[in-house]
């Protein structure tokens, strides 16, 4: 790995980067100034690893935010509160928009002129994104808010607070912790909790299953090859990809939230979940309930409600709905495929939910099992195809790849026997019933500290059998 490269968990420098915070951790247990001081120098070398300049922009929002919930808690005036908290949003919104969106936002106006006849030239910005920002940005603007809205105390520690927005498990790509959820935390005095770290290594095992194993073993194998050359595909192939891609994504990104929290659980430390077997699913407002969790319930909590939910009227309600989605797909990039990706995933939330009203359906309303088991496959069905935005370079790429599936073109030949029994085992394993992999917890969980060593150790031999020399970055590194 190049120190261009953000540290991939799955990588020995993270294994010996942790190593090394988790003794230095434990061995300042008892002097909590000391060892907070050590998780945020730490953290920020292991971010520096990446881009050592970009960690100014970390620091600054962590200042940033740690003197404007001071200033909201201590100001007397609901003005002086609505301003500070303006200082915050538009402090870290700016910087997310300037590094993440003014290129292409700066080319939509070029373009759009354009058809006008006004022609001027095209701003931009030369400068790589920051990895993480719209997890930091997110990561700390809940913070602010919450103190606003009074249901959270500023931190006066300003350690604490650093330790909180830098803290290296969920730094670069997530899970969004909450202030509210996190900061209570460190005023416990570590305790080494056998359970829980038990927990944490079952954790740190099964994402690297999921990343090594499956989703670089797809990406390198089938999905990489099929939307680099998509001509060279048949249809099939082509729509066998798009399913390859669908739960090498999951494995991806669920596998690196897996590693974060149970690197965090060494520590002591819980962070969220972001996964509950997302492609078990009925329709679309399910799927983002328990697709990257902790994304959608920040947007719900911070921009659905405030802009009045469905407090407001139906026709009120479709329209924050909508937008709400759509800025859940504008979030995974500045590009016209995310805009149309967006577009795509907001309506569909607001037809389901028109059909959904319409029928007279609650919570409490049960489907027959076929009749579950069939929107299960329907709504798999547009989650997979919709990837295809996601995944895709570009739009025009996006269109080859759907012109190949209707191409008319039937052969397999590409597909071997060890991917047709990847995604078929992958998919089995995602549709057995939670309570299998909670017994599987348990019983790891209860067998002796040597023996679970015994088996992270196995379980890491042979995945290094298998590992590709090529490395492939983990997918939401880009947001």
């Amino acid at each position: 790995m190049s120190a261009a490269d953000p540290v991939q968990f799955d990588s020995p420098d993270y294994a010996i980067f942790l190593g090394l915070a988790l003794v230095g951790y434990w061995l300042l247990r008892d002097r909590r100034p000391a060892r907070r001081v050590f998780i945020v120098l730490a953290s920020c070398a292991f971010y520096m690893a990446w881009r050592p300049y970009y960690i100014g922009l970390i620091l600054f929002s962590t200042l940033l935010d740690y003197v404007a919930g001071r200033q909201i808690e201590a100001a007397k005036s609901p003005k002086l509160k609505r301003f500070w908290l303006f200082v915050s949003l538009t402090g870290n919104l700016g910087l997310l928009g300037t590094f993440k969106y003014f290129n292409f936002f700066a080319e939509a106006l070029h373009d759009g002129l354009a058809l006008a006849h006004v022609n001027i030239p095209t701003a931009q910005l030369d400068v790589l994104l920051p990895v993480g920002i719209s997890f930091y940005t997110f990561q700390t603007l809940s913070y602010t808010i919450d103190i606003y809205r009074g249901q959270l105390k500023a931190r006066k520690s300003l350690l604490d607070f650093a330790f909180f927005v830098t803290y290296f498990p969920q730094l670069v790509a997530g899970p969004i912790v909450r202030a509210s959820e996190f900061l209570p935390q460190l005023k416990r005095r570590p305790r080494l909790n056998p359970e829980l770290v038990s927990r944490g290594l079952f954790l740190i095992g099964t994402g690297l299953v999921k990343k090594v194993a499956i989703a670089d073993y797809l990406s390198l194998n089938l999905v990489d090859r099929v939307f680099d050359n998509p001509s060279l595909f048949t249809g099939p192939e082509v729509i066998v990809a798009l399913y390859g891609f669908t739960m090498q994504m999951y494995c991806d990104f669920s596998g690196y939230t897996d590693m974060a929290r149970g690197s965090a659980m060494l520590m002591g430390l819980e962070l969220p979940e972001n996964f509950d077997r997302p492609y078990a699913t009925t329709n679309p407002a399910e799927f983002w309930r328990r697709w990257h969790m902790t994304l959608s319930s920040w947007l719900r909590d911070y921009l659905y409600f405030p802009l009045g939910g469905s407090r407001r009227g139906e026709g009120r309600a479709y329209l924050n709905l909508w937008l709400t989605m759509f800025l859940i797909g504008l979030w995974h990039g500045a590009s016209w495929t995310f805009v149309v990706y967006g577009t795509l995933q907001a309506t569909a939330m607001v037809v389901h939910r028109f059909f959904y009203k319409r029928a007279g359906r609650t919570a409490e309303t049960v489907d027959a099992r076929w009749l579950r088991g069939l929107k299960i496959f329907a709504c798999l069905q547009f989650v997979v195809f919709s990837r295809i935005l996601f995944r895709s370079k570009g739009l025009d790429n996006a269109w080859e790849v759907t012109a190949r599936i209707f191409s008319g073109t039937r052969s397999m030949a590409q597909i071997s026997w060890g991917l047709w029994l990847m995604l078929g085992t992958t998919f089995f394993v995602h549709y057995l019933p939670k309570r299998y992999f909670e017994h599987l917890e348990r019983t790891f969980i209860r067998i002796p500290p040597w023996t679970q060593g015994l088996a992270l150790a196995g379980v890491v031999y042979l995945l290094s059998l298998v590992a590709s020399s090529d490395a492939v970055p983990y997918i939401y590194f880009q947001f």
